[in-house]
C-alpha cells in the first residue's frame, strides 16, 4: 500500500491512513468489483451523508453494544461569549487538542458500518417490495491499536443490503455465502468462512441466546487472521427499532453484505502485487 520510505515518514499511530497512485486505482477497481457483484440481485445505489443523529443510533442500540467505538461530532461552543473566551483562552498557544469545557455536546455521530444510514432512511415506512440497496461510505471505529490496511480509525466499508421478508433476506446472504466462496476459491485467496466471535446484540441482551443458537454473523478471514468481509443476518432488529414493515405489512427483516475495502486491498496486494494486470482473471472480469 505504500514504500518503505513512506512507511517511515507517515505516523499511523492515529489510525488516519492516507493512499496514493496504484493503491488509490486499486482500491477503485475493488469498489467496482462489489457494485458488480451488487447487480446479481439488482441493488440500487444510495449515497448518504457519512454522519447520523445520536438519537438514530440509540434505537439501534448503538451505544450500549459499540459505545467504545464511537467517534462523536462536537463544535466550538458557538452561544454568546463562548467563542471569544474560547479565542482569548488559546490565543497564546499551539493547539494541540480543544478542551471539553469549550465544546457543545454531540448530537451527533460518525457511524462505524455504512448500512445503519439505510435503516434510517427507511424509518417508519412499510415496503412495497424486498429492497437491495448497495451503499458505500467512510467509517470510523476507535481502537485500541492501529495497523495500516487492517485496523484503522477511517477506513471505506462498501455494503449490500437486504430489507424485507425473512426468506428474502436469508436467500440473499446465501447467495453473496455462494458468491463469495466460489470467486475467493478461484483467485487463489487463502480464505475460511467462519462463525464471528463479537455478538451482534449487548451481551446483557437476553436476544443473545438466539445469536448463539442460530449465528447470525460470519466474517471471511483472509489467512485465517483478518475479517475482509462479514454476513449479517439481522433478523427483525432494524425493522423493530426502525419501524420497517415489509410488503404485507409485517415487521422487516434485514441483512446485510460488508467489504471493508483497505483491508480488500492489503490481503490482495500482499497476494497479488500492486499491478492489476496481474490480479487474477476472476477478480477483473467485470472490466
Amino acid at each position: 500500500m505504500k514504500t518503505e520510505k513512506q512507511e517511515e515518514s507517515l505516523n499511523f499511530d492515529d489510525g488516519l491512513v492516507p493512499l496514493q497512485g496504484a493503491s488509490v486505482q486499486l482500491r477503485r477497481h475493488l469498489d467496482a468489483l462489489f457494485c458488480h457483484w451488487a447487480t446479481l440481485v439488482k441493488a440500487v445505489e444510495y449515497s448518504f451523508p457519512p454522519v447520523l443523529s445520536v438519537t438514530s443510533l440509540a434505537l439501534a442500540d448503538y451505544f450500549t453494544s459499540f459505545p467504545h467505538l464511537a467517534t462523536l461530532i462536537t463544535q466550538i461552543d458557538p452561544t454568546q461569549g463562548e467563542v471569544e473566551r474560547f479565542v482569548q483562552a488559546t490565543s497564546n498557544q499551539q493547539l494541540t487538542e480543544i478542551d471539553k469545557e469549550h465544546l457543545t455536546s454531540a448530537h451527533y455521530v460518525l457511524p462505524s458500518a455504512a448500512c445503519y444510514a439505510v435503516y434510517n432512511y427507511f424509518r417508519g415506512k412499510q415496503l412495497r417490495a424486498d429492497l437491495y440497496i448497495t451503499v458505500c461510505s467512510p467509517c470510523f471505529r476507535h481502537e485500541n491499536t492501529y495497523r495500516p490496511g487492517e485496523r484503522q480509525w477511517m477506513f471505506q466499508m462498501r455494503e449490500i443490503v437486504c430489507i424485507g421478508q425473512q426468506e428474502s433476506v436469508k436467500a440473499f446472504l446465501d447467495t453473496y455465502r455462494h458468491l463469495l466462496t466460489e470467486k475467493l476459491t478461484a483467485a487463489g485467496m487463502p480464505f475460511k468462512l467462519a462463525e464471528a466471535t463479537d455478538p451482534f446484540f449487548n451481551k446483557r441482551d437476553p436476544r443473545l441466546m438466539m445469536q448463539r443458537l442460530e449465528p447470525l454473523k460470519h466474517e471471511i478471514l483472509y489467512r485465517d487472521r483478518l475479517a475482509i468481509s462479514s454476513l449479517n443476518f439481522h433478523r427483525d432488529f432494524f425493522g423493530d427499532r426502525f419501524a420497517i414493515c415489509d410488503r404485507t405489512g409485517e415487521t422487516a427483516y434485514s441483512g446485510c453484505v460488508a467489504f471493508g475495502l483497505e483491508r480488500w486491498l492489503s490481503s490482495c496486494i500482499h497476494e497479488y502485487g500492486e499491478d492489476w494486470e496481474n490480479w487474477p482473471a476472476v477478480l477483473r472480469a467485470f472490466a
